[in-house]
């Protein structure tokens, strides 16, 4: 996937900030409290949050919420990640434009890159979604690999 992005004018954020930590405030079904959030752009902008337990947070409250933020001035895929081990993270992901999702790649990379970045994980490591896992790897350039299995949703025939 390549070289992750995290200067504030290249995620874009509206304004400079750090983008590791912009204390952004989201709040789980208890309505606890949790401040901060993660900004990456590895093909398009992310922001990713390290939560205890990612069950304890409605994404289809909090992302449609985060996605539309004024901080993110061509909007941002939102993604509360629970690290299990260094070798591995269970995800929920907000896509931006398409709602709750599955699975996402980019989603998987801004994590796992985000997760390495702060000392949380390997430089390998599996991104498990509702529906199974990613692989994300990030060698000594700081190149993001992502391996993992492709299915098929639905074949479709065009009559020209």
């Amino acid at each position: 996937i390549g070289v992750a992005k995290t200067k504030w004018n290249e995620i874009p954020l509206s304004k400079e900030l750090n983008t590791n930590n912009l204390e952004i405030n989201i709040y789980d079904k208890n309505k606890n409290k949790f401040s901060g959030g993660i900004a990456v752009n590895v093909g398009n902008p992310h922001l990713v949050f390290f939560v205890d337990d990612n069950e304890n947070f409605e994404i289809q409250t909090i992302g449609p919420k985060l996605e539309n933020h004024p901080l993110f001035p061509e909007k941002c895929n939102v993604t509360l990640a629970t690290i299990l081990n260094k070798g591995l993270i269970r995800v929920k992901v907000w896509e931006r434009g398409a709602g709750n999702t599955k699975a996402c790649g980019t989603a998987a990379c801004a994590t796992a890159f985000a997760a390495m970045k702060n000392g949380l994980v390997n430089d390998k490591v599996d991104i498990e979604f509702s529906t199974g896992k990613l692989e994300i790897s990030i060698d000594e350039n700081n190149k993001i690999h992502m391996k993992g299995p492709v299915s098929d949703i639905e074949e479709i025939n065009f009559k020209i």
